[in-house]
């Protein structure tokens, strides 16, 4: 999916949200990330520089459309993002 149909999809730019985004991609599986975030497949996922002691975005949190937000299991220092669509 490119960033244009995100947008359109999710009301997002996912390279603008978070404090620090570093990819995002479509929700194909649940693992223990997308499971504490309240993601399903078919959501969209931003993966930020927003875990550990960063703070959170508070701003994509309050988007309509989120869901919840996850740290990374392995690395703390990342924090996932959800949105489900509009």
């Amino acid at each position: 999916m490119t960033k244009e149909e995100m947008i359109a999809k999710f009301g997002i730019d996912p390279e603008q949200t978070g404090n620090r985004p570093r990819s995002s991609w479509i929700v194909e599986r649940i693992d223990d990330e997308e499971e504490q975030g309240n993601a399903q497949i078919g959501f969209l996922c931003v993966k930020t520089r927003d875990g550990s002691a960063n703070p959170i975005c508070m701003e994509a949190l309050q988007k309509p459309n989120c869901v919840g937000t996850a740290e990374d299991g392995f690395d703390r220092t990342y924090r996932y993002y959800y949105f489900k669509p509009l």
